[in-house]
């Protein structure tokens, strides 16, 4: 009962405020004034007993009826007439203890409980033209003012569509020179960092980087990044340096921030400013300054510096890497999904562009069993939000969806993962949804989609598309009469090749039945409405998968995708083909793929001399198809008729079996094993059959083995990582073994397997392999 009292009597007070502060705007006398704003700052201080942020409701009537007095305020501020001085002394008063009440509050929580986000609109329009540039001067007077009216603007424009009509012309110009005069200023620095916070604030509107960007302020950031008082040693605080990073961390948000950010070196400023840091700061707050850093660099930096980068024996990047993600399991947990001033899409951003390097994704992922989950409810959750229509919809609930379905993308090629997803029914369904542009969904405004992502429905799509089950490939089944006429190529490229692969097609059909997605009309393959299913319709047809490779390509997640399905899951014969004028040469999940295929080079030759020799490795390749289609039970001329074992061969047999350490040593040494290797197996070998033997297991279950062999190594080393090709040399010697031992075995037998399908997919177990250590 008491607390019933308690809180309408607080009701009453705040009634009180608000009305008389309404009356003060329009008091004509200076006499009614100074008795009034005497009042009105009792009547605050009593409001404030239990602070605005336990009464969002009264902050927000507040931030709601505080315009209405400003031009007021203005006035008594700017008046020198000593008669009115005590006026002044009272409205500083006021405006002092409004400041520190507005200093712990976060607007963006009053703004985000309202249904309704046109009053926050209006507030942006109120307030914003209420700033003068002789605000901002050497005498301090207007501080208070200027540090109640720049939070306001600030925190009201993320939910209004400011663009830069919007914004006073000169207002960016006059907040850098004064900031550029007053950074260093102890006794300014409230007013700095709300200036900051603003500009911090329109950084995260794309529709506002470029007048950011004209008027200078990255080039400040980035000097003010180093620049000091050396002299007296000087250095603002540490909000005020953690401010300057997060103005630049918005901006390298967007391309043309990334753009002006790396014209001015950000990333060696970056470097220098660790130093700088050392000296003025603790080591908490160095750590949070370098999160953000960290942030920057990954943001800055091209996806292929990102895909070079290694986690071996660098702890500190390993270190940053865990705080990211810390950073956005907490903030997925918190109110308002806000963690340290970053919103959770920020990180997810982040995240999304470091998961272009595979190591560092299996690393992430691998060793943080909440992640998967807790990106799981995230998209549930964004998703519920879009469609809650007693919400304010804000900019960062799209960016956070669109973060989210990108970092699900790159998962989404490493098969160890495909499980965790159809096992969730719902995201299953959310991604269906998205991938067919479902009309839930058209609410969905993304201003300016972030570089290196892609679409909403692109993602889901490519999501879908790298789930797909393992099938069999439908050319097996077309009719030997439709084989036996000529192979069906597809081509795989990146678009940025698109001039060479017109070429290219235009006078390859002239040899051989092409598809190409721009053509959409060959033979069998059904045309459809989605361009994927098209595309893999025409992989499942194609005899071979002609491959344009170059840089792009491998940048690309949806080439990355076409090609670990056609190798992966249709097990397709793969050419590689080179295209021109290009120093690129094929790694990565891309170079292993194609490792052990012969491959046409277009810049090392003459453009027909190669358009013959691709024409004729594809319908070499055809023939073999032809063969092993026509006589599936026979033995092709290639493939010889296993034999009877010979007195010779008997005693070769019998050589191996009388094979001792010291031999089986010696084949390990001739044959150039690694040493690593040597430790792990040979033990495990007491005569030379026993090799034969192994060989044999290997060609059969080469993934598993793979795997076996990856995990105990990883054990045996201490995490060391066995090496891809270590391994095949290995495998290779086995083979070659069992051919020179072996009656049944011939060299094509032997690296058949090993060619078109243990190399193609060792990519792959190597990944399964890492994720399950």
């Amino acid at each position: 009962m008491s607390d019933d009292l308690t809180s309408v009597q607080d009701q009453m007070v705040h009634d009180e405020f608000i009305d008389n502060l309404k009356s003060l705007s329009v008091s004509q006398s200076s006499c009614t004034y100074a008795d009034g704003i005497k009042e009105l700052h009792t009547q605050l201080k009593r409001s404030l007993q239990n602070g605005l942020s336990n009464n969002k409701a009264f902050a927000f009537r507040i931030v709601d009826n505080f315009y209405r007095i400003v031009p007021l305020f203005d006035k008594i501020l700017s008046n020198d007439d000593k008669n009115d001085h005590n006026n002044f002394i009272q409205t500083k008063n006021f405006l002092e203890t409004l400041t520190k009440a507005f200093d712990g509050v976060c607007f963006f929580e009053i703004f985000t409980v309202l249904k309704d986000v046109s009053p926050v609109q209006l507030i942006f329009q109120n307030y914003i033209v209420l700033l003068k540039e002789t605000y901002f001067t050497d005498n301090d007077k207007y501080d208070d003012l200027v540090s109640c009216l720049l939070p306001i603007i600030a925190y009201s424009s993320v939910f209004t569509p400011v663009t830069e009509d919007k914004i006073p012309i000169n207002l960016l110009t006059y907040l850098l020179t004064f900031t550029k005069r007053h950074w260093l200023f102890q006794h300014r620095e409230t007013i700095i960092k709300n200036i900051l916070g603003l500009i911090k604030a329109f950084s995260k509107n794309p529709l506002l980087v470029p007048m950011i960007i004209r008027n200078e302020w990255p080039h400040a950031c980035v000097q003010w990044l180093v620049n000091n008082d050396t002299k007296n040693n000087l250095r603002p605080s540490y909000i005020i340096d953690y401010l300057i990073c997060l103005i630049i961390q918005k901006l390298a948000r967007h391309t043309i921030g990334v753009q002006i950010l790396n014209q001015l070196n950000c990333l060696k400023r970056l470097d220098e400013y660790k130093e700088v840091m050392k000296n003025y700061h603790t080591e908490i707050q160095n750590n949070c300054l370098c999160v953000i850093q960290s942030m920057i660099y990954a943001l800055l930096m091209e996806e292929d510096e990102i895909k070079q980068i290694s986690l071996s024996n660098d702890n500190r990047t390993c270190h940053v890497i865990n705080e990211l993600v810390l950073y956005t399991i907490k903030a997925s947990h918190a109110d308002y999904f806000f963690y340290e001033c970053f919103h959770v899409s920020e990180m997810l951003s982040v995240l999304s562009k470091l998961f272009v390097n595979d190591n560092i994704l299996l690393k992430i992922v691998n060793e943080n069993n909440q992640l998967f989950d807790c990106l799981c409810q995230l998209m549930i959750h964004f998703v519920n939000i879009i469609h809650d229509t007693n919400r304010v919809h804000q900019p960062t609930d799209d960016e956070t969806l669109l973060s989210l379905t990108n970092l699900f993308w790159s998962i989404s090629f490493h098969q160890c993962y495909h499980e965790k997803f159809q096992t969730n029914s719902i995201l299953m369904n959310i991604l269906s949804n998205l991938a067919t542009s479902s009309s839930l969904y058209t609410c969905i405004k993304i201003k300016l989609i972030p570089r290196d992502m892609c679409s909403l429905k692109k993602a889901a799509e490519g999501i879908l598309w790298n789930l797909k089950p393992s099938l069999p490939s439908i050319s097996s089944q077309i009719s030997n009469e439709k084989i036996e006429q000529q192979p069906l190529a597809m081509i795989s490229y990146s678009h940025s090749d698109a001039i060479f692969c017109r070429e290219l097609v235009e006078h390859l059909s002239a040899y051989v039945p092409t598809w190409v997605d721009y053509k959409q009309t060959q033979g069998t393959v059904a045309h459809s409405d989605d361009v994927w299913e098209e595309i893999a319709h025409a992989m499942e047809m194609a005899t071979v998968i002609v491959l344009l490779v170059s840089k792009d390509y491998y940048n690309s997640k949806s080439c990355r995708q076409e090609l670990s399905y056609a190798s992966d899951t249709l097990k397709k014969r793969i050419i590689p083909v080179y295209v021109p004028n290009q120093q690129y040469r094929a790694s990565g999940w891309l170079g292993i793929r194609i490792a052990g295929q012969k491959y046409i080079h277009f810049g090392r030759k003459s453009f027909a001399d190669a358009i013959k020799e691709l024409s004729s490795t594809i319908l070499t390749d055809q023939k073999s198809v032809v063969v092993s289609s026509t006589q599936p039970v026979t033995y092709s001329s290639s493939e010889p008729i296993p034999k009877t074992m010979t007195n010779e061969e008997n005693k070769l047999l019998l050589t191996l079996q009388n094979w001792t350490k010291k031999d089986i040593q010696k084949w390990f040494d001739d044959n150039h094993i690694h040493n690593d290797l040597i430790t792990l197996y040979i033990e495990q070998f007491h005569t030379g059959t026993s090799l034969i033997v192994y060989a044999r297991h290997v060609k059969l279950f080469y993934r598993h083995e793979y795997i076996r062999i990856f995990k105990n190594y990883s054990k045996i080393f201490h995490g060391k990582e066995l090496n891809t090709l270590d391994f095949i040399t290995f495998v290779d010697a086995l083979y070659r073994l069992r051919t020179e031992y072996d009656p049944n075995s011939t060299i094509e037998d032997s690296y058949e397997k090993s060619n078109e399908q243990q190399l193609s997919c060792s990519v792959k177990t190597s990944e399964e392999a890492t994720a399950q250590l």
